[in-house]
Order: C-alpha cells, then sequence, then structure tokens
C-alpha cells in the first residue's frame, strides 16, 4: 500500500473546481484524480510489457478488418467520433458530480 500525502490551499481548489464545497467532497474529488492517475500508470506500465506484431500479424489483422467492413461491419467515421464524444461527456459529467 502506498500513502500519499497532498499539500494544496483550499483556494487552489476552488480555483480548479468551483463546486467543491467541503473537506469530504475535496477528498472524493482528488481520490478521484489519483485513482485516474494510477490507472494511466497501469496502462502505460502494461503497454510496455507488450512484444510488436510481426508483418504476418499486422498483414492478417488489416485482412480480417477489410472482410468485416466489405461484409458490412464496422463504422464510419462519424459514428465512431459521436461513440468517443458521448464517452467523454460520461466522464466529465462524473468527474464534475464528484
Amino acid at each position: 500500500m502506498c500513502e500519499v500525502t497532498l499539500k494544496i490551499n483550499e483556494n487552489q481548489i476552488h480555483k480548479i473546481n468551483p463546486n467543491l464545497k467541503d473537506l469530504g467532497a475535496i477528498t472524493r474529488w482528488v481520490q478521484r484524480l489519483v485513482d485516474v492517475r494510477i490507472a494511466d500508470l497501469v496502462e502505460i506500465r502494461s503497454r510496455e510489457n507488450l512484444k510488436p506484431y510481426t508483418m504476418e500479424e499486422i498483414n492478417a489483422r488489416i485482412d480480417q478488418a477489410e472482410e468485416e467492413l466489405a461484409n458490412g461491419g464496422g463504422m464510419d467515421f462519424d459514428e465512431a467520433m459521436d461513440m468517443i464524444e458521448k464517452e467523454l461527456d460520461e466522464e466529465l459529467e462524473m468527474a464534475e458530480a464528484v
């Protein structure tokens, strides 16, 4: 287990997020920031342990994607962007709720 001590002025926190009114809200907000940062670090570390694809694997994945598209699968750019925007909006709402 790791213990972290943060020294931050309450006024600094209110500049970042004026919706934080009490110590409990500030604590939950900081914990969420720490959790997100730790998740980011874990993801980066796991990517570092991945081995690269071979050219054969890359070509097989491209062939598979092209076949799926030919059979009506996949999504176009606008659909993908809408999905990403919706997910980001939901994450922002969750972060603001804390």
